[in-house]
């Protein structure tokens, strides 16, 4: 499975990615949401795991534009936050969501899920 993971702390994004590649998968990056969109205006991804806290964008809007104009157009997306508190409005546009700090199993589990 070819998996984007957009999250702008890169040593939880390159963490993402090894547990990603050791399972057999095939593991991209992108640290903000700029490269996010470079990123998916040039590759199709299977499954794509998103923070909603980006520094240059907003997790859940980026969310709406790779719905709308990307490659990964079908992809799922499962949103990745420190936040607790998100509605299920909130959440919507995402296929899942996975809350910080998120362990190895939690993260297997919803890749298997994808």
């Amino acid at each position: 499975m070819r998996i984007l993971f957009i999250e702008d702390d890169p040593r939880l994004a390159d963490a993402f990615a090894a547990l990603a590649a050791s399972i057999g998968h095939d593991p991209e990056v992108a640290y903000d949401g700029h490269s996010a969109l470079a990123l998916t205006a040039a590759n199709a991804y299977d499954a794509i795991f998103l923070d909603i806290g980006l520094p240059d964008a907003d997790g859940r809007e980026l969310c709406q534009q790779l719905r709308k104009a990307s490659k990964s157009a079908q992809a799922c997306v499962v949103a990745v936050t420190g936040r607790a508190n998100l509605s299920a409005e909130e959440l919507s546009a995402f296929d899942g969501y996975l809350l910080k700090p998120i362990s190895q199993e939690a993260l297997e589990n919803a890749i298997n899920g994808c």
